[in-house]
């Protein structure tokens, strides 16, 4: 699914009577404060759906296919999601 049909079941969500735009900026704002919460304490939990967290991933080395030659990719930010139904 991308953003267009989440806007989309937003919209049918909110009665089916909300406009597109009401279903856009309701859809912005929940990603919004998602990413607020990860960029503030690096985890968001949302009761009976799932956990985003911010996760560091070590540097690695990345070999070059035919030829001797690596890369080494630096360390990063990722975010990971966890269901709810899913153990630790």
């Amino acid at each position: 699914m991308n953003r267009q049909g989440l806007q989309e079941l937003v919209r049918q969500q909110l009665g089916g009577t909300a406009t597109p735009m009401a279903a856009q900026l309701a859809l912005d704002a929940v990603l919004r404060a998602i990413a607020d919460g990860l960029a503030e304490d690096g985890e968001v939990k949302l009761t009976r759906f799932g956990t985003f967290r911010v996760k560091q991933r070590a540097p690695r080395r990345l070999l070059l296919p035919g030829s001797e030659k690596s890369l080494v990719l630096p360390s990063r930010s990722t975010i990971t999601f966890r269901t709810h139904q899913e153990k630790a």
